[in-house]
């Protein structure tokens, strides 16, 4: 099958070389750069995270194989093409899912990163579109150039919209977002199982005061069978929670998940992650209590549910 190609130029300012020449050092770098942003930013949009373990996807790894047609002098500028992803990845954007809105089959890799690349720009905290992968992707562009005169400028006549323009203040923006975006914690929640998306392996997960959040379970650990006869029910799940920017919660991806039981009633309710002297302080107060806040990146390691249940409410000596 023949597949459609979209036109991309893009110009870089800050090489160390002069204008119109680059090193083959800094060329390999920046379509690295170029390539493995637009896959992460891909797969962000489609499965809800950027980075996997694992090889990758024949789709993915077509999506983000650019075709270098042209260096032209002046600013130095790089102009490549990019396949569709009708054509290369047609299966996977037909599927809808629980995510975010799906890319178009006229849509490129590069459509994708260039709407992560102006969220993040713009400090969009509640974005879907960029994590801490798509963020320390773009940061490779600061190893390559200098920092004082910076500027990466991706544009396409035929797809007028795609496109970003990166400079040193717009870096310093993406690194203080990747700075301020907490890491992921381990969890222990109570809630309901209130949507499932078996193709996906993904579900919505409903506390009972009413927050919800998404999730995928981990392949490894969880029966897709499990899930099926849990659908409905009232559920302890023992997982990572990964945010957004916002520190709001952006997925939570579920190791364990049983039926609850009445020990785990407590853990009904989901707060921000808290720094990290405040959980070190509410883990070793003596408190028949637990609240979900005290075992946010305290998770001893691979306890069940009750041994961890026990141990937090057990009273902790003085050190």
């Amino acid at each position: 099958m023949k597949v459609k190609n979209v036109k991309y130029r893009v110009s870089i300012k800050g090489l160390p070389t002069p204008k119109g020449a680059i090193s083959f050092s800094a060329l390999g770098k920046i379509i690295e750069v170029l390539s493995q942003g637009s896959e992460r930013a891909l797969r962000l949009a489609l499965e809800g995270e950027s980075k996997k373990k694992g090889p990758t996807p024949l789709w993915l790894a077509r999506s983000a194989d650019f075709v270098l047609t042209a260096i032209r002098p002046g600013s130095t500028t790089l102009v490549f093409e990019a396949p569709i992803l009708g054509d290369v990845a047609g299966s996977q954007i037909k599927q809808q899912d629980l995510w975010a809105i799906v890319p178009e089959p006229e849509d490129t890799a590069l459509t994708v990163l260039s709407k992560s690349v102006r969220d993040a720009e713009t400090g969009n905290l509640d974005s879907d579109r960029y994590d801490p992968g798509v963020l320390e992707t773009l940061l490779e562009f600061k190893r390559i150039l200098d920092e004082d005169n910076i500027q990466v400028r991706l544009s396409s006549t035929k797809k007028k919209r795609d496109g970003f323009s990166l400079d040193a203040k717009a870096f310093k923006r993406i690194e203080r977002l990747k700075t301020d975006t907490p890491g992921p914690q381990a969890v222990l929640l109570t809630g309901f199982l209130n949507l499932i998306e078996h193709s996906q392996r993904r579900f919505e997960f409903k506390l009972e005061n009413g927050q919800t959040v998404r999730g995928k379970i981990d392949e490894n650990s969880i029966p897709l069978d499990a899930m099926r006869t849990l659908w409905g029910k009232k559920v302890t799940i023992k997982g990572t929670l990964y945010f957004m920017a916002s520190k709001k919660p952006r997925y939570l991806e579920a190791q364990v998940i049983n039926p609850r039981s009445s020990g785990d009633q407590v853990l009904t309710s989901m707060t921000y992650p808290l720094p990290i002297k405040d959980i070190i302080a509410t883990i070793h107060r003596e408190s028949n209590e637990v609240n979900v806040s005290e075992i946010w990146g305290k998770w001893p390691g691979d306890e069940s549910i009750d041994e961890l249940m026990k141990a937090l409410k057990e009273p902790k000596l003085e050190g």
